[in-house]
């Protein structure tokens, strides 16, 4: 039979063990890096009124590629519905999420070097997404357009394939418009997209939404259609706020003014100032005015920058055709501007002339 260790030999080897346990303590994971730089703030609400600890994320505008990228920073609302988060310089998606709620920034994407302020976040009634077989429809989404929780009729639903740019213009496949009940259905082969919703009170055009005009965002952000399913969820809209309202956002998109004239100098009216990656004035713009009135004048508003080409055009899509009437801003480097974030240039004439 075995004996016991000497007191002495016993209280020496749990010594020892103590000793090593404090000179090798069990490595610790690292902490989460704290973003540090310019802040972003603004409030989310519902309704009109602040909402208290809903998630607010800033996500990189290609968050969602393989491998998926992590927020670059997130954090709740307080009481009052303010947030305000601190990212290294760089251009970011702005969502919050609440229980069965959705918000999509309409500025997106939001370029940050500097102080952001007056970003509002409205929540939006947005229950989960479901699946279901695709049935003789095929794949793709369907289900409702809704305001106020009412069918919306005359809307559509655009499809796109990355958010980076904001969820603005033809987009990768749009829905006819739906129905007196509001009902959509955009086919789609199997894949990844960005789903909005828009619609027009004042009948349908091309360009940024007005005041008064209505836009919504799929909960799904991005949403995923699979082999043989599609997706159903309806989307909540919100009327775009008043120029007063979407002036209380400070960022740093950059803002050009001017007029489109002709070679006599005199303002042209129905003209579209375009803000393109090219001189040709081909491809997608990058941003497109309303129609100039009688005095000719245009704004634009776009959240690159970089070199960019201003021109205007009298008709959209497809290159420039013999005959039609087409403008280019005439500058220091002829159509050519090199765009700061926070640029604000007013002033810049587009001279119109005849395609040869």
């Amino acid at each position: 039979m075995a004996t016991a260790p000497p007191r002495s030999r016993l209280l020496a080897a749990l010594a020892l063990l103590a000793g090593c346990a404090s000179l090798s303590p069990a490595p610790l994971p690292p902490p989460d890096p704290v973003p540090s730089g310019p802040a972003a703030e603004g409030r989310v609400t519902r309704d009109g009124v602040g909402v208290p600890g809903a998630e607010v994320l800033l996500l990189d505008p290609q968050f969602h590629l393989a491998p998926e990228r992590p927020p670059v920073a997130r954090g709740a609302t307080g009481p009052e519905g303010h947030f305000r988060l601190s990212v290294p310089d760089g251009t970011y998606l702005v969502l919050a999420r609440g229980p069965s709620a959705f918000a999509y920034f309409g500025r997106n994407p939001v370029r940050v070097s500097g102080p952001v302020s007056g970003i509002h976040l409205p929540l939006l009634p947005a229950p989960a997404a479901t699946r279901e077989p695709s049935g003789a429809a095929g794949e793709g989404v369907r289900g409702r357009v809704l305001h106020g929780g009412q069918p919306v009729e005359g809307a559509r639903v655009f499809a796109y394939l990355d958010a980076a740019r904001g969820l603005r213009g033809p987009g990768y496949a749009v829905s006819e418009p739906t129905g007196t009940d509001g009902a959509y259905l955009l086919p789609l082969p199997p894949g990844t997209y960005f789903l909005a919703a828009r619609f027009r009170p004042g009948g349908w055009r091309a360009g940024n939404l007005a005041p008064g005009d209505y836009f919504g965002a799929f909960v799904d952000f991005p949403a995923v259609v699979g082999e043989g399913e599609a997706l159903r969820g309806d989307i909540e809209t919100v009327a775009v706020p008043s120029r007063e309202q979407m002036g209380r956002f400070h960022g740093a998109f950059v803002q050009l003014s001017g007029r489109v004239v002709d070679g006599q100098g005199r303002p042209l009216a129905g003209f579209r100032a375009c803000l393109y990656p090219n001189p040709q004035l081909l491809d997608r713009p990058l941003a497109l005015s309303e129609p100039t009135g009688p005095d000719g004048s245009f704004a634009l508003e776009v959240t690159e920058a970089g070199t960019a080409y201003l021109g205007a055009r009298e008709e959209l899509g497809g290159p420039p055709v013999p005959g039609e009437r087409v403008g280019f801003y005439r500058g220091p480097q002829g159509a050519r501007l090199d765009l700061t974030p926070g640029d604000r240039r007013s002033g810049l004439v587009v001279v119109v002339q005849e395609v040869p």
